[in-house]
């Protein structure tokens, strides 16, 4: 339970920086999901010595190929449409 709470805290919370960072500096909605992804590289990797193993699927690959781009747009639509309406967007 600890745990999926943390993650909606966290993944409800993660345009509040995209946000803020556009009001301060012009960046690349490809820069700030690569900055993402790469994250979220680092933190899977905390899983696997609570016993969960290492499998490579291909549905993981589909997965990604989709997360990119879809995120990528979710970012744009962050800095151009604000955090309010873009996240009404993508989650309907």
């Amino acid at each position: 339970w600890i745990a999926g709470i943390i993650a909606a805290l966290s993944f409800g919370t993660f345009g509040v920086p995209i946000k803020d960072v556009k009001s301060r500096i012009k960046v690349d909605p490809l820069v700030m999901q690569s900055y993402k992804s790469l994250l979220c590289f680092l933190t899977c990797w905390f899983v696997i010595p609570l016993g969960q193993p290492l499998k490579f699927t291909p549905w993981g690959i589909v997965s990604g190929m989709f997360w990119v781009p879809g995120a990528t747009a979710g970012i744009y639509g962050i800095q151009n449409a604000g955090l309010a309406v873009s996240v009404g967007i993508w989650s309907s």
